[in-house]
């Protein structure tokens, strides 16, 4: 904890990027898989170290641990599939990598699951998940809706309308979208949030997030997020972004606070791509909207409460998570200096 502040990572990823799940992939993107690590990274964590552990290597549960919890103030995180098959055998955050990291710390990590409806197969897709929830406690599931040059809509009622009814049959009432940032030669219109709109109407009791404020659609995230309750916008990539573009993280972070609110944002970190985490807690906890933003923009500053809210207690209310009987659980550490 920093102080008395609970703080929720929305989005990890244990990424596989050893030479036996690149080389089987299913496009040959003609990188090696150290060339892939500094395409993907560099979007994100380009005025900072890239994690020299990742290239051809797997994020292990003994390092994903030591990293987020001995190394940085983070008390829990959300280890998330990443379900790109174009590139990867297995994906580029396979699901069996990220369940072990919440087999292996139960205190710590959550499982996201995560399928693709066209490299699976809408049949395997549903089976997938009802596997990962009943053997492996999913609790949400990843969507990435493009690989290489296939894509499939969220409002599609026959290939994207199954998920959401399987979900809500298993008792799962999250969904995450990669939104934006194309991974690499996909069209990046293809990753506009505008077919979540449908989606989020039609399915009332899923509660849709956008990742990446949908950057570089924006204003598009923001705007869909505002009008629909059940549509939440996770921060994941704003930290790296903000030492490369200070100007336009601010107004995206301020846009998402004065029309959607701090209790529907999530704050995440996109470990592992980094070689720390805890420079993206440091900017998180103590950066504020410009007093000049707030006066010719309108945007609203920064609460304490708000702060708290995105750094943690949205996604544990998201998850039906006691905070305080959560914290209680913890296995013993020394406090993060």
């Amino acid at each position: 904890m920093r102080g008395d502040m609970f703080i929720f990572d929305n989005v990890v990823h244990a990424f596989d990027l050893t030479e036996e799940n690149v080389a089987g992939a299913r496009v040959k993107s003609g990188y090696h898989h150290g060339d892939l690590v500094a395409s993907v990274a560099k979007g994100y964590c380009k005025s900072v170290a890239v994690n020299p552990k990742l290239s051809g290597h797997a994020v292990t549960a003994d390092f994903a641990y030591d990293y987020m919890f001995e190394k940085s103030q983070i008390d829990m995180a959300v280890a998330q599939t990443v379900p790109q098959f174009a590139y990867f055998k297995d994906g580029y955050s396979p699901a069996a990598r990220n369940y072990e990291l919440a087999r292996l710390f139960p205190d710590r990590f959550v499982f996201c699951g995560g399928v693709d409806p066209i490299w699976q197969g809408l049949d395997v897709a549903l089976s997938e998940m009802e596997r990962q929830k009943h053997e492996w406690n999913a609790v949400s599931y990843k969507f990435y809706q493009t690989q290489y040059d296939r894509n499939w809509r969220a409002d599609d009622e026959k290939l994207a309308y199954p998920l959401y009814e399987k979900c809500l049959k298993l008792g799962v009432n999250n969904v995450q979208f990669h939104k934006g940032m194309p991974f690499a030669f996909e069209n990046i219109e293809d990753l506009r949030p505008n077919d979540l709109q449908k989606a989020a109407r039609d399915f009332p009791q899923l509660t849709f997030i956008i990742h990446h404020l949908g950057i570089p659609y924006v204003d598009e995230t923001v705007n869909i997020a505002a009008r629909f309750p059940n549509i939440w916008i996770a921060l994941s990539g704003w930290c790296t972004l903000y030492p490369l573009m200070p100007n336009d993280a601010m107004h995206a972070l301020g846009k998402a606070l004065m029309f959607v609110g701090p209790d529907r944002l999530l704050w995440g970190s996109e470990s592992f791509l980094s070689a720390s985490v805890q420079p993206w807690v440091d900017l998180f906890a103590t950066i504020q909207i410009p007093e000049e933003y707030q006066d010719r923009c309108g945007y609203p500053a920064i609460t304490e409460e708000g702060r708290r809210k995105m750094f943690g207690l949205n996604q544990a209310r998201l998850l039906g998570i006691d905070v305080a009987a959560k914290v209680a659980e913890f296995s013993p550490r020394a406090a993060y200096a």
